[in-house]
């Protein structure tokens, strides 16, 4: 090999380690845009579910104020409120974490708990019957924030779909581990996927949400990004579905 030969070999190989650098550090900040915008969804949501628990607080506060034979019920009352829009805000922070890139052992059961409460709304006041079919001792080998974004999407997908449809309202969240693999589902009886749309759903910015007038609410990142976390954690994410019936996602996870 030539010198010449040699030095452009050489800067091959640096250019194209500069590229997978830079390649790494926008899928990096595209996850982080991702986290963002599914807690950017649910700000509504949660700001409600916040302004309801934080009027009866300052109600309580004023009641203790004007009447002192209330004092201590109205504080207790209170300081149930605090510690319920703490938990909240606490798992909210949780799931748009950074994640620290490393695979850690994690209770499947805790992880869905704590992106319920970061929803903050319970689904019994959208009339959704909520199932949980998760075992306490089940655990996972993952990066806890990422898996959590992904069954984050995949439930608000879900409440979406079961909204946009007259009752019964339901959503299945279920895990189980068979030889090889941990299994997770989130099911629900919304609107389903056309079967002409099945094999773009995990395409980037592809999207069926359409909102009036022709205007998209959705921005087709939220799929893609789950498969993607999925794939780099060795797994795969499918979904079957029927128009009009409702639809299942499934994340294969191994041991």
């Amino acid at each position: 090999m030539t010198t010449l030969t040699k030095a452009r070999s050489e800067s091959q190989r640096e250019r194209l380690d500069r590229l997978t650098a830079e390649v790494a550090a926008l899928r990096q900040q595209l996850h982080a845009a991702q986290r963002l915008a599914t807690v950017g969804t649910m700000t509504a949501m949660v700001s409600h579910e916040l302004n309801n628990i934080l009027t009866p607080i300052i109600s309580y506060a004023q009641l203790a104020r004007k009447n002192p034979s209330l004092a201590d019920k109205a504080i207790a009352r209170a300081a149930e409120g605090g510690q319920r829009a703490t938990r909240i805000c606490k798992a909210i922070l949780g799931v748009s974490s950074e994640s620290s890139g490393e695979l850690t052992e994690e209770n499947v059961s805790e992880l869905v708990a704590e992106i319920l409460s970061a929803m903050a709304r319970d689904p019994a006041k959208d009339s959704i019957t909520l199932n949980l079919l998760v075992p306490p001792d089940l655990t996972v080998r993952t990066r806890r924030a990422e898996l959590q974004q992904v069954l984050l999407n995949l439930v608000i997908n879900a409440r979406e779909s079961v909204l946009a449809k007259p009752l019964p309202r339901q959503i299945d969240i279920a895990a189980f581990r068979d030889d090889d693999r941990i299994h997770l589902t989130v099911a629900d009886s919304g609107v389903g996927i056309a079967e002409e749309n099945m094999e773009h759903i995990f395409q980037p910015f592809f999207t069926t949400k359409d909102g009036e007038n022709g205007v998209t609410r959705g921005h087709g990142l939220g799929l893609a990004f789950c498969q993607q976390v999925v794939s780099s954690l060795d797994g795969e994410i499918l979904v079957e579905s029927k128009l009009g019936e409702g639809a299942c996602f499934s994340v294969r996870l191994p041991l």
